[in-house]
């Protein structure tokens, strides 16, 4: 079984942190919007799992008082149980408007090289 290139997953990953933009509808009101917020989080849990050469990762992290899974689409980090990462929280309206409530989203943030 031949495994996607890190450019598609990319593209997978992409589309769908940005899904939640795409709508029939006009433009959103600028109330609705929320800036994605850029956290620093403390791990709580790790998640991972392999087959062959393909890799899953994603992390629990205490936000707001609640537990939430930061995921990793890409799988390019390895953290542990206490390592302080960085969160891109995301609060985007349902697509479309169809529903009454708004997606809540959690990506981990890779470490850019030469950056801690």
């Amino acid at each position: 079984m031949k495994i996607p290139s890190r450019r598609a997953w990319l593209v997978v990953f992409l589309t769908l942190a940005a899904w939640p933009l795409w709508s029939a509808e006009p433009a959103v009101a600028a109330e609705e919007k929320i800036p994605p917020e850029r956290l620093q989080l403390k791990v709580e849990r790790v998640y991972a799992a392999a087959e062959g050469a393909a890799r899953f990762r994603a992390y629990v992290v205490k936000w707001k008082g609640q537990e939430v899974v930061v995921s990793d689409g890409l799988a390019q980090t390895d953290y542990k149980v206490g390592d302080t990462i960085t969160v891109l929280a995301m609060n985007h309206p349902f697509p479309q408007g169809r529903e009454d409530h708004r997606l809540l989203a959690f990506v981990v943030m890779p470490p850019r090289p030469g950056r801690p």
